[in-house]
């Protein structure tokens, strides 16, 4: 189902421009970048100005036939996770993982996609081939949250990020076993696709949560000269801007459902209300009910107001888990 972009210009920065995730939005019948945030124009080397109206093919390796393709596949949700080659303005080519999803956005049908950077994580993928002490190197200088362990979770090298991700050095984890950081749900999870990796020799890709962030992770095999798996090398991104923003389009999208399904059978009880009111005396014993019932509707009808105008989504704790908090994400106090 296609979403709506906030109109909002307070939650469009806050989920889109000012983000450090790499941001697009594209015109998927032809291909025009129609924005483009401030990390993407880092990344891409071109002025705002330069990126909105620019074709993605200039930035892509892809025949005019497979940038088509792909375009029509994201834009049906058959395909929302993609590897490309990107072309940056000086000329170099970065390997990319894009996630692309439909939107509404100035009322037009338009891709919504969300690039990482992931020419350092194949360049250690190609390491795993050569010696250990090149594979520590790259390891070591990519941003992405790294892990080397053996079969059994020792984990034998780490980066610094891979282990900022349960507040510990690289020091503290190396030579520890996984099982003393992970719910033992977890790294029965991370056993099985271990057991699947060594099963078919291939990389198994899959999404896990974290301290309320989001990861990408893929469990890389390492082979051994005899050809076997004795190692893994787990590649971990952070996606978290991913999933917050499909959760403030779910969010929105109830909303503006409720309010539209709501506000006009509340105004016909606020008006029947008012007029019974006018019709019955002050001394009435019903007159406080009925201004019970009247303070209690346009409560309501205040909170249908300010799910239209949410600018951020905030939780609160709830008796099981978190709830969203309306009060804290709408613009209206």
């Amino acid at each position: 189902m296609t979403k709506t972009f906030p109109k909002n210009h307070a939650l469009y920065e806050t989920l889109f421009e000012n983000s450090y995730s790499i941001m697009l939005i594209i015109d998927p019948a032809t291909g025009a970048i129609l924005d483009a945030n401030q990390a993407a124009q880092k990344f891409y080397q071109y002025s705002k100005e330069k990126m909105q109206g620019m074709n993605i093919s200039r930035i892509s390796t892809l025949s005019v036939d497979e940038l088509r393709e792909n375009l029509a596949a994201a834009t049906i949700e058959k395909r929302t996770h993609f590897n490309f080659y990107h072309r940056l303005r000086n000329g170099d080519i970065k390997a990319v993982e894009v996630y692309s999803s439909p939107i509404k956005f100035k009322n037009k049908d338009v891709l919504y996609s969300i690039i990482h950077d992931v020419s350092e994580k194949n360049r250690a993928q190609e390491s795993l081939k050569k010696s250990e002490s090149a594979m520590r190197a790259i390891i070591n200088s990519t941003d992405n949250l790294v892990y080397l362990f053996d079969l059994g979770g020792k984990i034998i090298t780490l980066n610094t990020p891979g282990a900022q991700l349960f507040n510990r050095t690289p020091q503290e984890m190396t030579g520890k076993n996984f099982k003393d950081f992970f719910s033992e749900n977890d790294y029965s999870r991370i056993s099985t696709l271990v057991k699947k990796v060594v099963k078919t020799h291939k990389p198994v890709h899959y999404q896990a949560g974290r301290e309320k962030k989001f990861y990408d992770v893929t469990l890389y095999p390492v082979l051994n000269p005899s050809n076997r798996v004795d190692r893994i090398c787990a590649f971990t991104s952070d996606i978290t801007d991913l999933k917050k923003t499909e959760r403030v389009f779910t969010a929105i999208e109830t909303a503006g459902g409720i309010c539209h399904e709501m506000n006009q059978p509340l105004q016909v009880i606020l008006g029947n209300l008012e007029l019974l009111r006018l019709k019955i005396g002050k001394d009435d014993p019903n007159i406080k009910l009925i201004n019970t019932i009247l303070s209690q509707t346009e409560k309501i009808g205040m909170i249908t107001k300010k799910l239209t105008h949410i600018t951020r989504y905030e939780t609160k704790r709830y008796v099981k888990g978190t709830i969203f908090d309306i009060d804290r994400s709408s613009e209206i106090k």
